[in-house]
């Protein structure tokens, strides 16, 4: 018998309803006296991904209509942005209204430009910035289930699945607002050994050559049964995404890897992004597992040392309680939160590139009830280049129409810190971003990459494949053939909004260059690093020759790259269960922590594995999933 039960909607709720309040907000008691030239006006502005152009209609003192016309955005995140924001600011003639939950860049972005419409208009902007919209909770709910997962992304949506299928009724909440802002559904793969995909192609890779390469590359600093049992299950997990819908092919990921040709087992995912969600969807829809979004869990509830569910608020206030058996800590980690950054990451500067809604609730939540944290703390850092605070269109996906400048924060030139010097072998970031490379960025963020002009126009005219080869660079470089044709071609203008945003600085000397963000050994840095160019040995850290490049033509440019980051890697210690433990390593009955949430499964540097990350998610998912059905059905 499905025990999910709803117990308390009251007539307020019908209330709300016939009020015209079912979107969990009303008007403020602000009311302001607004005139407009009326007409139709365009502004553009920059998004998550793409420009976004909109038009704003108005008559004299309204706003009549608001229009997107064009756009590049994520697709799926935006319907839910085009369906919600526009008509929110019509209904509500209001800009201080609510933005999706894991889309706010591009929420932001529609609200700016209706903005600047509003000025062009001849209205005052600030004023329907002001007019804040009250939310309106309802009356608390009370739901009772056998597992509930707090979080959907990789993990949790595996944790659900097997849960289901395993005999247990599942409840699952998520703090975004579809489970297209999670980027388990849009990364490349998963790292799996003996999948169905493999057997085919009769692969060498086994389960030991995957699982004690990781030890070695740990040094045996992570949960050993736990990483084992993971690999054990990850053909099992990828099995069970086949068996939904997904299709995969071996790949040799574009990074260098011990694992690639007849020992890969990176799984390369072939369907389109809207597929994988219908999947999702399909998926817990067909296993029966209710999913609250837009829901934040806060604590957990306990009986004795028991955890036996989650106080939770919906975005309009709603109270949300679950009752469980077993609760599932599936949150992504916490790179969206920068006091844990700065706690756990010695103030590094670390921003988000696609997991701001990672904030640590789920450590956070597990630390309350007496659980600890493991001792590994690391970064899946972003392989498309650098980000900076200042920006509007830094780097966060493989799209060349955001600032290519940011490239020159892992094409492997002369990287400096904040005092002006050498800290790193700069090739590590163009073979291995996400693993070497991203540790020595991490400890030195912000950094600054150093560039002539020679060097400009070489990757606006040659880009970095043909310059490198021209350089020594061998036939089978890894990572080269993921550069081949991709110019810079727009690099001049990138250039320029770099400088007037202020994280870039042009100049015609060195010693001008170092002033500008206060590098004061700069000078002396370059003067030996050109030394090593002209010797072609780079004698301090014995970087690749072909990653050598004088700076040597007037102008000179420094870039201010701040590190980027998919999502944090420790957490909460748990054994090879991934039941949550306490200082005594002892198991919390009924808490489960998994994915990124879970310090026990990662290493620093991230494993030199492309897929590993995903691969470890889906898997612990699967693995909960399991345990947390067996625990409720014995108890």
């Amino acid at each position: 018998m499905n025990k999910k039960v709803k117990r308390s909607l009251s007539v307020l709720i019908v209330f709300f309803m016939v009020m015209g309040l079912l979107a969990g907000c009303g008007q403020s008691d602000t009311t302001a006296d607004v005139s407009y030239s009326p007409g139709t006006y365009t502004a553009e502005v920059y998004g998550y991904l793409s420009y976004l152009t909109v038009e704003t209609t108005f008559n004299d003192s309204e706003i009549t209509d608001v229009k997107v016309v064009e756009q590049s955005e994520t697709p799926e995140l935006f319907t839910l942005v085009e369906n919600q924001v526009p008509g929110a600011i019509v209904e509500n003639q209001s800009l201080g209204i609510d933005t999706v939950s894991g889309a706010t860049i591009s929420s932001m972005a529609i609200i700016n430009a209706v903005s600047e419409c509003v000025d062009q208009a001849g209205g005052d902007a600030s004023v329907l910035r002001a007019n804040k919209i009250e939310k309106q909770p309802g009356e608390a709910e009370e739901y009772t289930t056998d597992v509930v997962i707090i979080g959907m992304g990789a993990s949790g949506f595996m944790a659900a699945h097997n849960a289901a299928i395993n005999g247990a009724d599942v409840m699952a909440i998520e703090k975004g607002a579809s489970v297209a802002v999670s980027n388990g559904v849009k990364v490349s793969g998963p790292f799996a050994v003996d999948t169905p995909v493999l057997q085919a192609q009769d692969s060498k890779l086994t389960v030991d050559k995957a699982f004690y390469h990781m030890m070695d590359y740990s040094h045996w600093s992570v949960n050993a049964a736990l990483v084992k049992r993971s690999l054990e299950t990850s053909s099992e997990a990828v099995t069970q995404l086949m068996d939904m819908g997904y299709e995969f092919k071996e790949a040799d990921f574009r990074f260098e890897t011990p694992f690639k040709g007849e020992y890969g087992g990176f799984h390369l995912i072939l369907n389109p992004l809207e597929e994988r969600v219908n999947i999702w969807e399909s998926t817990l829809e067909k296993d029966g597992v209710e999913v609250l979004y837009n829901t934040v869990g806060e604590k957990l509830i306990t009986d004795g040392d028991m955890v036996v569910g989650v106080e939770a608020t919906k975005k309009d206030g709603t109270k949300v309680t679950i009752n469980a058996e077993a609760v599932i800590l599936a949150t992504g980690g916490f790179v969206g939160n920068k006091e844990m950054i700065e706690k756990y990451f010695s103030g590094a500067e670390i921003n988000p590139a696609g997991g701001s809604l990672s904030t640590g609730d789920g450590i956070n939540m597990a630390l309350e009830v007496g659980a600890v944290m493991d001792k590994t703390f690391g970064i899946c850092g972003s392989e498309y280049g650098g980000t900076n605070t200042k920006a509007s269109r830094s780097a966060k996906q493989d799209k060349y129409d955001q600032n290519t400048a940011f490239k020159f924060g892992v094409y492997g030139g002369l990287y400096v810190d904040a005092q002006g010097e050498r800290f790193m072998n700069e090739g590590q970031m163009v073979d291995y971003p996400m693993s070497f490379g991203s540790e020595s960025i991490i400890r030195n963020s912000p950094y600054y990459a150093i560039v002539d002009q020679k060097f400009v126009d070489a990757m606006k005219t040659q880009g970095l494949y043909e310059y490198t080869r021209e350089k020594g660079a061998p036939d089978d470089w890894t990572i080269g053939n993921y550069y081949k044709g991709k110019i810079l071609t727009n690099l001049d203008a990138d250039l320029e909004e770099g400088i007037k945003e202020g994280w870039i600085y042009k100049a015609d000397t060195i010693e001008e260059l170092a002033e500008y963000f206060d590098t004061p050994n700069l000078a002396k840095t370059v003067e030996t690093y050109n030394s090593f160019v002209e010797g072609g040995k780079d004698l301090l850290f014995d970087k690749n020759p072909m990653y050598l490049s004088e700076i040597g033509e007037a102008p000179y440019y420094i870039i201010e790259n701040e590190f980027s980051g998919w999502s944090t890697i420790g957490g909460i210690r748990v054994d090879a269960s991934l039941r949550a433990l306490n200082d005594d390593n002892k198991p919390i009955p009924g808490l489960y922590v998994i994915g990124a949430d879970a310090g026990s499964l990662f290493s620093t540097p991230y494993y030199d594995i492309p897929g590993s990350f995903y691969g470890l998610a889906i898997d612990s998912g699967t693995i909960a999933g399991k345990e947390t059905a067996a625990y409720v059905l014995e108890n």
